[in-house]
């Protein structure tokens, strides 16, 4: 897959996905938890789907092995539902309840060990590429296409934010370059229009593509806000398969 057609299969997966589970348009998904809500299962997570076989429970974590083939059965995706748009999401909230440990076996690196409150799998099949303006960009390519997002509370502060990042850096085997220009964007923050749209300062690594799927990291922070708050995503973007 061509980078241009990468980056643009990231805003038309995971921005639908994650606004979806924000606002509570998924099943189960926000509100508060009650003690007989029959979503929330014994791990205090929500989730309205078929159970994936991708999963498992060790000592109390919640760890997702992503080197297994990409499929609705191993990510818990239930593609019968009615959808508003094209795409299904299998996703796993506990953000009513706070952060919990969850651990991310992948191709290369790894293992990653995070405190996450969403673990969100999408997918969406195209029976063709969708072409882009000019010849060589292509915004979606053939096949039946998945991705995830893990948000993680990214802490309070830079001396927190940059912490939090660089951990999942070297969890990854990434280069600490990205984490050096954080930091100077948190030492020299450009200026913030009062009166403007809120614009996160944020930075972000990925992998090279290995065993058909590519993992990366990214970290923002709202600078109008005092306390410096960051969220951090891990991310995974597979390679087209057969669309069944």
């Amino acid at each position: 897959m061509a980078v241009t057609s990468s980056r643009l299969l990231r805003s038309a997966t995971l921005a639908v996905a994650v606004g979806m589970v924000l606002t509570g348009c998924l099943p189960g998904a926000g509100g508060a938890p009650t003690d007989d809500d029959p979503d929330r299962n014994e791990h205090g997570v929500i989730h309205t789907g078929p159970e994936p076989t991708a999963m498992t429970h060790e000592d109390g974590v919640e760890v997702w092995d992503l080197t297994v083939p990409p499929s609705v059965e191993a990510f818990g995706i239930d593609t019968d539902v009615p959808s508003r748009t094209s795409i299904f999401v299998g996703a796993y909230s506990s953000t009513s309840t706070g952060p919990r440990p969850v651990r991310l076996l992948v191709p290369s690196g790894g293992p990653v060990d995070v405190e996450a409150t969403e673990v969100i799998f999408d997918v969406r099949d195209n029976e063709e590429a969708i072409a882009g303006t000019t010849p060589d960009e292509v915004l979606l390519p053939e096949g039946r296409l998945f991705s995830l997002s893990v948000r993680v509370p990214g802490g309070e502060g830079g001396e927190a934010g940059l912490a939090t990042y660089r951990a999942v850096l070297g969890q990854l085997g990434l280069s600490d370059d990205s984490a050096w220009e954080l930091e100077q964007k948190i030492a020299s923050p450009e200026p913030v229009d009062p009166l403007g749209p809120t614009t996160r300062v944020g930075v972000g690594a990925d992998q090279p593509r290995t065993e058909g799927v590519q993992m990366g990291v990214g970290t923002s922070f709202d600078p109008s806000r005092e306390d410096q708050l960051f969220t951090l995503q891990v991310s995974a973007y597979w390679d087209p398969v057969p669309v069944p």
